[in-house]
């Protein structure tokens, strides 16, 4: 085996082998949309900053699920706690069923963000408004 593929070969090993810490949080909430309109909602979660100095970014994503229509909801996450500061939940309504966020068949789509400010904590509550159409998780954060 070469040398390229050997060095390849220990810095695979070595991600493989890194620690993860992960902290576990329950999320209860309510997911709002204006009336009139329903379909699925999808939600992401997103650490608020990811790396330091120069580097340092607005949003990392790090879990995502779906439900059936906005209304009262409960997520257990697991986050990882090395990976970024603070925690912010992204969500936009599907109106048209397709899947993704304002496709040219689309009507506006609601979205809404929430920064979940009391974390860490193990237990957390939202209320995530869908109210910007057609808005990105970066077009929102920072509000």
């Amino acid at each position: 085996m070469s040398a390229r593929r050997w060095l390849t070969l220990a810095v695979l090993a070595g991600c493989i082998n890194e620690d993860v810490r992960l902290y576990e949080v329950e999320l209860t909430g309510e997911v709002v949309a204006p009336a009139g309109t329903t379909g699925r909602v999808f939600l992401e979660l997103h650490h608020a900053s990811r790396g330091s100095g120069a580097l340092e970014t607005p949003l990392g994503r790090f879990d995502a699920t779906e439900l059936d229509a906005p209304g009262p909801t409960t997520w257990t996450t697991l986050v990882p706690i090395d990976d970024g500061e603070g925690l912010v939940l992204y969500g936009w309504l599907d109106v048209d069923g397709d899947g993704t966020l304002c496709s040219l068949a689309a009507g506006p789509e609601p979205a809404g963000i929430v920064e979940l400010g009391k974390f860490p904590a193990h237990a957390l509550t939202f209320t995530l408004t869908l109210e910007t159409p057609c808005a990105g998780p970066s077009a929102l954060y920072p509000p």
